[in-house]
């Protein structure tokens, strides 16, 4: 697999086994926006024609046994000025974030439970999303936290701030493999540019957040609710 992977141009970062039964994690290096897409479904593809070719399957379902343990798909992001420099970073920022990345995560966050509709679009997503799972509940944000909807990523291995500001990146978590990488990043970028254009503050600290969709109707209702939503994709799209 990880040959394949190489083979067709991505770069592997890491293979291993997760907490379930035959569960794997496997990641590739960030990459611009639609290459990073791109590069999800060069991944995925791989790891079926891995699996085919050595007399296996690879199932890529939120939950493959209603009763067993979920998979997600885990989207990290950082933001780059126009010359390259990562502002994801500040060292005085509410927890370790830029201002730009603030608002960003705001937008995201705003945004969220409509956006479910596009990152867990299955009835299956909302059986992984449910507590005790790893699996995010809530339209929140924490530190190094696996069950946030947005988790602010460890730094690893050093302290050397150019290396810190590299490294420093958010995950969104309220995503799964029913999704197609592109409407999910799509969905996700317009969602914190709209932070960023309105200067979006990140919701208090201590208060209570709200709740994700606990279905796929209720995500699809919130969805088709939001004007901004509605905007993005347009009517054809949005209905198809």
């Amino acid at each position: 697999f990880v040959a394949a992977l190489r083979a067709s141009g991505v770069t592997p970062d890491s293979f291993l086994p997760e907490y379930g039964a035959r569960q794997f994690e496997v990641t590739v290096a960030p990459a611009a926006a639609l290459t990073a897409a791109d590069h999800a479904v060069i991944t995925r593809e791989m790891a079926r024609a891995a699996a085919h070719r050595l007399g296996h399957r690879a199932v890529f379902s939120p939950m493959p046994s209603a009763d067993g343990v979920g998979s997600g798909v885990h989207i990290h992001m950082s933001l780059r000025e126009a010359t390259g420099r990562p502002v994801t970073y500040s060292a005085d920022g509410r927890l370790g974030l830029g201002v730009a990345a603030q608002h960003f995560c705001a937008g995201v966050l705003h945004h969220l439970p409509a956006l479910a509709a596009v990152t867990a679009p299955s009835p299956v997503s909302y059986l992984r999303l449910t507590p005790n799972r790893w699996a995010p509940t809530v339209v929140d944000i924490v530190r190094q936290d696996r069950g946030a909807a947005l988790r602010v990523c460890p730094v690893f291995a050093t302290t050397d701030a150019d290396e810190i500001a590299r490294q420093f990146n958010v995950e969104f978590r309220v995503c799964d493999g029913a999704a197609s990488p592109y409407l999910a990043l799509g969905a996700v970028l317009f969602a914190g540019a709209d932070g960023v254009k309105r200067k979006l503050a990140l919701p208090p600290e201590g208060a209570h957040p709200p709740a994700l969709p606990r279905s796929l109707g209720e995500a699809l209702r919130t969805m088709e609710a939001s004007d901004a939503v509605r905007s993005w994709f347009g009517p054809v799209f949005l209905e198809a």
